[in-house]
């Protein structure tokens, strides 16, 4: 089964999102992506993450699963922390970038205020309901399968 890291990223009371734009359909995701068969999960990670953001990880921890039947990948979904940076950006060499420039699958990292992520189209309202328990009562301290 193929697996894909994802990445909760909170600073200054705002949280890293995906936005995307798929043939009309707007949504929003969180930064990450399918890991590579010869990465680790955490590799794959710290690859997506910066690919997608410019950002590097510096710590992870996993704290939500989600289990998907194919053609869809395993979810494993990381809360992070980030190297000092300045903005965020869609790296020049990855994917995300070759499909803007066609147009087809718009990708665009952007910080949401804490309080308006409920508000968002997401991509899966259950891990945006996860989330959003968690923002109020705290991360698991051992990964939930959602």
């Amino acid at each position: 089964m193929a697996k894909a890291a994802r990445a909760i990223i909170i600073e200054n009371g705002k949280i890293l999102v995906m936005h995307r734009n798929k043939r009309g359909s707007q949504y929003y995701t969180l930064v990450g992506g399918r890991v590579k068969d010869d990465e680790t999960i955490e590799q794959g990670l710290a690859r997506e993450v910066k690919e997608e953001t410019g950002l590097d990880i510096t710590a992870a921890q996993l704290v939500f699963t989600e289990q998907h039947e194919p053609p869809y990948n395993d979810q494993y979904i990381f809360l992070c922390q980030a190297a000092p940076h300045d903005s965020v950006s869609i790296q020049d060499a990855s994917e995300e970038a070759f499909l803007n420039k066609i147009d087809i699958n718009v990708h665009t990292p952007l910080w949401v205020e804490l309080r308006a992520f409920s508000r968002l189209p997401f991509r899966t309202p259950q891990l945006q309901s996860a989330i959003n328990y968690a923002l109020k009562y705290g991360f698991p301290h051992e990964p939930l399968e959602l």
